[in-house]
């Protein structure tokens, strides 16, 4: 396990604490309740999303309920999530699949785990809020490991590889990715995409086309890493985006930026916190992107369920910490 320092806070140590305060079982039960509710479309009778030739052990909707629970209880390891399920909670599951086979389905549900993610947030925007955007930093491996590690860094499996990246605030140079994520100025999810480390921030920018009706017709802020014209008439002219980021003061046409607009986009940064402390964003397990990237986006279903049941339960949706103690 590597543990890295990072931009937002001073000790690390705290990350490591135990669970002991939280129910697995009761969470899990929350969670597949929750999801059930409002992705029945979604699912079939028996919770899978198409028809196995086999009925699996645990349907679709049950492995996606309980990465999300796992990661409500800090459990970052599906080793240590099987020891604890046999452990403490052996009758929760009584025909409890394989770890690994457990893994390859998270993987292959991909898109079932987003779209849950997209109708736990949907309630959350409102229609008149502006989107934020910006990028952070996730290590794979030690910058003195850059020659032997090979985590996320091998062409014939990774689709995207892991590669050294900059960044200031981690004190210089990192080997990993960088996630790149579009969220309404409540905190909320909108968009996301992870890219390797030295990619410029404006790139996710260009991933952006008219088929993504979520963010058509909205104000975008960010900081002066997505400064471009080209790009800035792109997204108004093809997705109906505005794009609001600071001028710089060389800048010929510069203008004083707004002072609200500044402080909308702060926000931002204490989401990223609540990510690197709470969902421990920087503990990273896996070897492979697929493994990379299903983590980051268990760890992202995982904060806006919290901000749904917050929401359901009428309090600040991002007081998530604590939402689902027991």
């Amino acid at each position: 396990m590597h543990l890295f320092d990072i931009q937002y806070l001073k000790d690390y140590s705290n990350h490591l604490k135990g669970t002991d305060m939280h129910d697995l079982e009761s969470i899990y039960t929350k969670v597949c309740i929750t999801i059930k509710s409002l992705a029945k479309d979604y699912f079939d009778d028996f919770g899978n999303t198409r028809a196995y030739p086999n009925p699996p052990v645990m349907s679709d909707m049950e492995v996606i309920s309980l990465a999300i629970a796992a990661e409500c209880v800090q459990i970052t390891s599906e080793n240590l999530l099987w020891a604890k399920i046999k452990k403490d909670y052996p009758n929760l599951f009584p025909k409890l699949s394989h770890r690994a086979s457990f893994n390859r389905r998270k993987k292959a549900l991909r898109d079932a785990l987003l779209y849950c993610t997209e109708v736990l947030a949907s309630p959350l925007i409102d229609d008149q809020e502006t989107f934020l955007i910006d990028s952070v930093p996730i290590p794979t491996c030690k910058i003195v490991r850059e020659r032997s590690s090979k985590a996320c860094r091998r062409p014939e499996f990774d689709s995207v590889m892991a590669n050294k990246g900059f960044n200031p605030i981690m004190g210089g140079y990192f080997i990993g990715y960088k996630m790149h994520i579009i969220i309404s100025e409540s905190g909320v999810y909108r968009d996301l995409l992870i890219s390797p480390a030295s990619t410029h921030d404006s790139a996710f920018l260009k991933e952006i086309t008219s088929e993504d009706s979520h963010l058509n017709g909205r104000t975008i802020i960010g900081d002066r890493g997505y400064i471009g014209h080209a790009t800035q008439l792109r997204l108004f002219e093809q997705v109906g985006i505005q794009l609001e980021v600071p001028y710089r003061r060389n800048q010929k046409d510069y203008r004083v930026y707004d002072p609200e607009k500044r402080i909308k986009r702060k926000s931002i940064e204490v989401v990223f916190s609540q990510y690197c402390d709470e969902f421990h964003l920087r503990i990273n397990y896996a070897k492979r992107f697929e493994g990379f990237e299903i983590r980051i986006i268990a760890k992202i279903a995982t904060k806006t369920f919290k901000q749904y049941w917050n929401f359901q339960h009428g309090r600040k949706i991002n007081q998530t910490k604590h939402a689902l103690a027991a």
